[in-house]
């Protein structure tokens, strides 16, 4: 397909960033100010240009006085809601997605969407995050409980306010505007086209975001100038916004003010001036560079009265106290177009935006701007995620490195299918998702992640932890209890797993001695500890030709695992109680879901857990028919450990080894090159466990570490990535 000239020019002008300083001035100005009632009267076309003196000159207008529909203040419904924001987002804690902004400001964000719908209550997504949280811990934060029990109703009051401010926007505009305003590429199917301002609103998707944000550690001395947000303009039609306000870490709502720091591009001076809000400032509306588009390039109006402004403004922040504030974007619709784009809709518009960023043409997602002399955004808005910083983890490939018929999920280039490469025929998106249909932002995520077509996104459906099964109380699990539970049988010999014992994560040893049977066969009879509560504990033949996943995939190797029944939506089925199993990996597909259960026999296996502590162990000379090299020879092994939770997923950097050992001598080398898909993306995942130093085993002469024993055949107890 022909990329349109009206795709082009969105894509050329979506790299333009404002020339303009967003420093601090001396200026002041206000918003102009309606009351909410006067919004409810747009129904009634008297010729009263309620909004539109604001919005051609400002670009903003304040909305005051606003009421639910149960008669509740707005004012009192924010203080109730935005008191607990900053509170709850710190008591969920690393699992909360956050930024760092240029000036040493962090942003913690909560992030949802509102779909359209004639009913806004009906079609507010959930926070996902939020939900899943109070679901794990329901008596663990009064701050999450209170912000959750005031937000469906703040967001449906505003969304009326929106719908009338659409509604009377549409009145003002009148007959300046042709019908329709936008085309539906579904009108076939009996959607009608989009009329005029209020039905392209109410037939778009809402972005909301609830952010907190608080001068970190890193604050850069010197610097007190720096923007927090430098000067740009946003990509929607418009946003409506509550004015900042400083939050203490209590949730006492006595103790909240109005913040400042948030400044507008004068429109007849060019300077940047900070704009005033008051307590009765219930609701912004501030105009962004679709009215560009949309409206503006479609006037009949002669004498350019009614030319609506995209307002540039920047946020500066000096005072060390959280600041909150809501953000409710309205989008064109995804399947809209302007008339001349040769029904080009804007939803394929920003994903063609999508696609040019994930292949390195650092283009912003949004919908692009009007023309050559309107700014989108500052391209410094894009801000740094330490998650992603460097290397995307070390795996090896980054997402501009894709071809066409791949996409970059899971830290590296997927290839589509035949259903994938037809996504956006379908009128779908084409995203990287979990089983559970979570998306994953860009595709740097470290989990089971494939290629989906899916009108779920990161915004409607973000990536959330698995429910977390309950960690060790290092009160009740001591270093001598945990020598007690590695005493209880007498080896041969005993390794330590941890290559370095310097680092974090859980003690893990590996005891074994080589035995008879009756008939003179040897065995392998042995017993590996983990120092950490039982998730899954796994040991196993590896592939030695597999250099993708460090000898992973084409694996034969045990599984301890705490259940059964397994879903990778639901994960383990625990009334089925603890068993050993013998799997082989998948060739190429890594998660657990797609491992085979060879339901071979595991010779007196049998699997121990505390609530401290797991030990897997077996007698066998093999298996699922792969053979230990018992005679001197030497075998390649590495173990992986989990103490998440029960999807036979994540396990972290330091819950994993790779060694080679001779199981005659007790000679073990450990593995140091790097795997291919890299190790560093675990790290910040809260799996590295907080707790003392491994014991250290003083090791007798026949189970020394002596480095040097020669690569052999792989054994895996596990280095995987098992999501």
């Amino acid at each position: 397909m022909m990329t349109s000239p009206l795709v082009l020019r969105l894509l050329a002008c979506a790299s333009l960033a404002s020339a303009a300083s967003s420093s601090s001035t001396s200026a002041k100005t206000t918003p102009q100010r309606i009351i909410y009632t006067g919004l409810s009267s747009a129904a009634d076309d008297s010729g009263s240009d309620l909004l539109l003196d604001a919005l051609t000159k400002d670009g903003y207008v304040s909305i005051t006085d606003i009421r639910s529909q149960h008669g509740l203040h707005f004012r009192e419904m924010k203080r109730n809601l935005m008191s607990n924001l900053h509170e709850c987002l710190s008591d969920i804690g690393e699992d909360v997605p956050l930024q760092h902004l240029d000036d040493g400001t962090v942003r913690k964000s909560f992030a949802t969407v509102t779909l359209p719908s004639a009913d806004d209550a009906a079609s507010q997504q959930p926070i996902h995050l939020l939900d899943d949280y109070l679901a794990r811990n329901p008596h663990k934060s009064a701050a999450c409980h209170a912000f959750q029990e005031h937000l469906s109703d703040f967001r449906s009051t505003v969304g009326d306010a929106t719908r009338l401010f659409a509604a009377r926007l549409s009145v003002e505009l009148g007959v300046a505007l042709p019908s329709p305003l936008l085309l539906s590429s579904n009108v076939k199917r009996g959607t009608d086209n989009y009329d005029d301002v209020e039905s392209v609103v109410m037939g778009s998707e809402h972005l909301e975001h609830f952010h907190s944000y608080q001068k970190g550690d890193d604050v850069k001395e010197g610097n007190d100038s720096m923007a927090t947000i430098e000067l740009h303009t946003d990509q929607g039609l418009f946003i409506a916004f509550t004015p900042g306000m400083f939050a203490d870490h209590s949730t006492d709502q006595s103790r909240m003010e109005l913040s400042d720091g948030f400044y507008v591009q004068d429109s007849t001076t060019g300077e940047n001036v900070l704009l005033e809000f008051t307590q009765d400032d219930d609701l912004v509306f501030m105009l962004g560079d679709g009215v560009n588009q949309i409206i503006n390039n479609q006037l009949g109006d002669e004498d350019g009265k009614k030319v609506l402004r995209a307002t540039p403004h920047a946020l500066s922040l000096s005072n060390e106290q959280p600041r909150v504030w809501y953000g409710r974007m309205v989008l064109a619709p995804n399947d809209a177009y302007l008339p001349e784009a040769a029904s080009t809709t804007f939803g394929q518009l920003r994903q063609v935006f999508v696609e040019s960023s994930s292949k390195g043409e650092s283009i912003p997602m949004g919908i692009g701007c009007s023309s050559n002399s309107k700014m989108v955004i500052n391209t410094s808005r894009f801000l740094a995620d330490e998650e992603h910083d460097e290397d995307e983890g070390g795996h090896g490939v980054s997402e501009n490195q894709c071809a066409d018929d791949s996409m970059f999920c899971w830290y590296r280039c997927m290839a589509l299918t035949e259903e994938t490469a037809t996504c956006a025929e379908r009128r779908l998106g084409l995203q990287c998702v979990d089983p559970r249909g979570l998306v994953v932002e860009g595709g740097a995520g470290h989990g089971d992640f494939y290629p989906a077509c899916t009108n779920n996104t990161h915004i409607t459906h973000p990536i959330t932890p698995y429910p977390q099964i309950e960690q060790q109380d290092t009160d009740v699990c001591t270093a001598d209890l945990w020598t007690e539970f590695n005493a209880e049988e007498e080896y041969d010999h005993v390794i330590s797993l941890k290559p370095d014992p310097t680092k974090p994560g859980p003690d893990t040893n590996l005891y074994w001695s080589i035995i008879e049977s009756e008939d003179g066969q040897k065995k392998l009879k042995a017993r590996l500890t983990f120092n950490d509560v039982f998730g899954w504990l796994a040991m196993g033949f590896a592939n030695e030709f597999d250099t993708v996943h460090n000898g992973m995939n084409g694996g034969k190797v045990l599984l301890m695992k705490p259940g059964g029944e397994y879903s990778p939506v639901t994960g383990l089925d625990l009334s089925v109680g603890p068993n050993v199993g013998a799997y082989v990996i998948d060739d190429t597909d890594s998660a657990f879901r797609h491992w085979v259960d060879t339901e071979s026999a595991v010779e007196k296996a049998s699997h121990e857990h505390t609530d401290c502590f797991t030990a897997l162990s077996f007698e066998s000379d093999n298996i699922s028919g792969q053979t230990f090299n018992l005679e001197g020879t030497t075998d390649d092994i590495i173990w992986a450990g989990n103490s998440n939770d029960y999807y036979v997923g994540y396990h972290s950097p330091f819950s994993r080894a790779r060694l080679t050992i001779n199981w005659l001598t007790g000679d073990v080398e450990f593995f140091v090159s790097k795997p291919a898909w890299g190790a560093e993306d675990d790290a910040d995942v809260s799996e590295a466990d907080p707790l003392d130093s491994p014991t250290k085993l003083e090791d007798d002469d026949s189970s020394s570490s002596t480095i040097g024993a020669p690569i052999g055949l792989a054994i895996v107890i596990i280095s995987i990535m098992m999501l």
